[in-house]
């Protein structure tokens, strides 16, 4: 016999499994649901915080590159400044530009190939897909394999 209410005064109803398993379904849907409204209410509230700093670091950036331009003009004018003609004042900062961005991309380049697939984790997703499937790895370890099978060295119980 189960009391379907808060209230011990009421008396218990008897329930088929039936509605047992109805009643748990729904009530454990509710939860979801609810757990899902919460959710969607503070992601939201996060997607706009977010937007909002998205928007500032964008402004901030434009900000920054406006004077960094402003930055490199006051640098040509000054080589002007010490004799340059404007054209060649001009060149030398452009150019001290483009020898770095040239180191930068050598840097990126090398470490670009030194980049390693990441194995392990595809081995391991690899696995799972497998075991999913019903499938055993060929070269997995199975409770018959011996200490010394796996391993190649030999182990004594004792220590002398």
């Amino acid at each position: 016999m189960i009391n379907t209410t808060n209230d011990p005064s009421t008396p218990p109803t008897q329930r088929s499994i039936g509605e047992l398993v109805q009643s748990i379904r729904d009530e454990l849907l509710g939860v979801v649901h609810d757990e899902i409204d919460i959710a969607k209410k503070e992601f939201t509230g996060l997607a706009i915080k977010l937007g909002i700093i998205a928007a500032c670091a964008a402004v901030i950036l434009f900000l920054l590159l406006s004077a960094w331009v402003m930055l490199l003009f006051a640098a040509a004018n000054g080589l002007e400044a010490l004799g340059l003609p404007f054209w060649a004042a001009f060149l030398i900062v452009a150019g001290v530009f483009i020898v770095l961005g040239v180191v930068v991309g050598a840097v990126a380049f090398v470490v670009y190939k030194k980049l390693k697939a990441p194995e392990t984790t595809i081995e391991t997703a690899q696995g799972a897909v497998s075991a999913v499937q019903g499938k055993r790895r060929q070269n997995a370890v199975s409770y018959d394999d011996t200490f010394d099978e796996l391993y190649g060295k030999q182990v004594s119980a004792r220590t002398d």
